[in-house]
């Protein structure tokens, strides 16, 4: 594997720097839009659609 040898902030322009976020910000956005949409996963998570996944009722309720 090839290693990536990055400047360092403090060392680049203000340019490069501007730069370098619009080429990571352009790729984000070109990767979004080639991968489409998700496919359909045939495993769930296992729960249904009123479940609560992150938290249960009586966590909400102070004591």
């Amino acid at each position: 594997m090839k290693n990536i040898e990055l400047a360092s902030p403090s060392e680049m322009t203000p340019g490069a720097r501007a730069a370098e976020i619009t080429a990571i910000v352009a790729a984000a956005i070109v990767r979004t839009l080639v991968t489409g949409k998700p496919k359909e996963s045939p495993v769930g998570l296992g729960f249904l659609p009123d479940q609560r996944v992150h938290a249960t009722p009586y966590q909400d309720q102070r004591l």
